[in-house]
């Protein structure tokens, strides 16, 4: 279940109406690109997710009307982005962190090209430091 909030028909209604043009038709509230038929979406102006005060009721001006193509699909994909980023700093104050230890499996097979490789053998290590040596 989410907890996304919808727009009430009345609201609905009164945003498509002022996204309408006298002459031109349903024009998008985002780029101002004239729709007519192509397929849009009312959406949040603000991201629901990140509003805090759930409570107050979505008005007109809560909501843009959006051409799908145009605007909607890059709106929410920056809006993914912008919530996750919420999220993190939530979490992070919070106090919980995301765990630091190696993944606990099986490493992956070593292939028959990178098996050739290790045949070599490897040079001695260098010394960091020679004895020093008496001199008469």
């Amino acid at each position: 279940m989410s907890n996304r909030r919808e727009f009430t028909k009345p609201v609905y209604a009164e945003i498509v109406k002022r996204a309408m043009h006298p002459k031109l038709g349903l024009c998008c509230e985002g780029c101002g690109l004239v729709l007519g038929k192509k397929p849009y979406h009312v959406d949040h102006t603000i991201a629901d997710a990140l509003q805090i005060d759930k409570s107050r009721k979505l008005t007109a001006d809560d909501g843009k009307l959006l051409g799908v193509e145009c605007c909607h699909k890059p709106k929410t994909v920056d809006d993914v982005g912008v919530i996750a980023k919420a999220k993190r700093v939530e979490a992070n104050y919070h106090g919980f962190a995301a765990p630091k230890q190696k993944i606990k499996s099986a490493g992956f097979p070593v292939s028959e090209k990178s098996a050739a490789r290790q045949t070599k053998i490897p040079l001695p290590p260098r010394p960091l430091y020679r004895p020093q040596e008496d001199t008469p």
